[in-house]
């Protein structure tokens, strides 16, 4: 839970200096380049520990990895571009409070597992939470003001696709963890996919490059705070706990955005996102508590004497 919850920190401090970055370059060169310093560093690192035989990818992983680098692309990519129209805190408790409800439809329908009655009520609640912010964003409500209805809906539905697939990839990760890759294999093998795509759009359209020297700066240090340091206590986290416990506290980073995003001059204190980040954050916790009285195991009886009678 503690390499959680220092992701959870380091990540939201980003999502906050990503936002305002995103103002000024496009978010293929932010995947990009981002992620292309992330598999060489933690590629390099892999090998100077252990080798080039530590790069390899055994047969068992490679359908649990192309997985993995399918929900990392779509998680990501939704995550930034949905920075570029819509306040942080939004963002983060859109796509936090999606992951505890993905995690359990998936873990009902993939392994049939009866969900108590009293969740509906939880995803009514999330929704709601939902519903309060993206209001927020298309009036103009929210803490980057008003940008446009097609700019917000856009960000939107960046967010709930992210906020998805985010949970699925957390379930990714732990299976591979249980095939016996550690956190350094798979933040070297998790990028393929979204650096091929982010290299094939940018050259299709605006062109890749990371842009001038203080936008370079500036990439770097969102590179280290927002990839490098945050991801790995975050495979750590998965490999540890339970997917439903990583979604919950992950629910739980809107606060954190949201206490962030005032050192932004671009971005203004919002009531209706705090009205909503509140909502979808307390709904979650709910849910969770629920999850977790009903999944309990039940202690047996104790077995009835077999001794002699008196």
């Amino acid at each position: 839970m503690a390499f959680v919850l220092v992701f959870l920190v380091l990540s939201n401090t980003n999502a906050v200096f990503a936002s305002n970055l995103l103002q000024s370059i496009s978010p293929l060169d932010f995947l990009f380049w981002s992620f292309l310093a992330a598999s060489f560093v933690f590629g390099t690192l892999l090998v100077v520990r252990h080798g080039f035989s530590a790069l390899a990818v055994r047969r068992p992983c490679a359908v649990p990895l192309l997985v993995l680098n399918a929900t990392t692309a779509l998680t990501w990519f939704g995550f930034y571009y949905a920075l570029r129209y819509v306040a942080p805190a939004v963002v983060t408790a859109i796509m936090g409070g999606l992951g505890p409800l993905t995690t359990v439809a998936f873990q009902r329908f993939a392994h049939w597992r009866s969900v108590p009655s009293r969740m509906y009520v939880v995803a009514v609640g999330i929704l709601a939470g939902t519903g309060v912010l993206a209001w927020a964003s298309v009036s103009g409500q929210s803490g980057v003001g008003r940008i446009g209805l097609a700019a917000s809906l856009a960000g939107l539905v960046a967010a709930v696709v992210g906020g998805i697939f985010q949970a699925l990839n957390t379930m990714a990760t732990k299976r591979l963890g249980e095939l016996g890759l550690t956190a350094s294999q798979i933040m070297t093998h998790r990028f393929y996919l979204l650096m091929t795509i982010a290299f094939v759009l940018a050259l299709a359209g605006p062109g890749l490059s990371p842009g001038p020297p203080a936008h370079i700066g500036f990439l770097a240090l969102a590179t280290v705070l927002g990839v490098l340091a945050p991801l790995w206590p975050l495979q750590r986290g998965i490999l540890l706990s339970e997917p439903v416990t990583v979604a919950v506290l992950l629910a739980c980073s809107p606060v954190i955005t949201y206490l962030f995003q005032g050192a932004d001059s671009r971005l203004h204190w919002s009531a209706a996102t705090a009205a909503g980040c509140a909502i979808m954050v307390l709904f979650t916790l709910y849910g969770t508590r629920l999850m977790y009285s009903t999944t309990r195991p039940r202690p047996h009886p104790s077995p009835a004497p077999t001794g002699p009678r008196a």
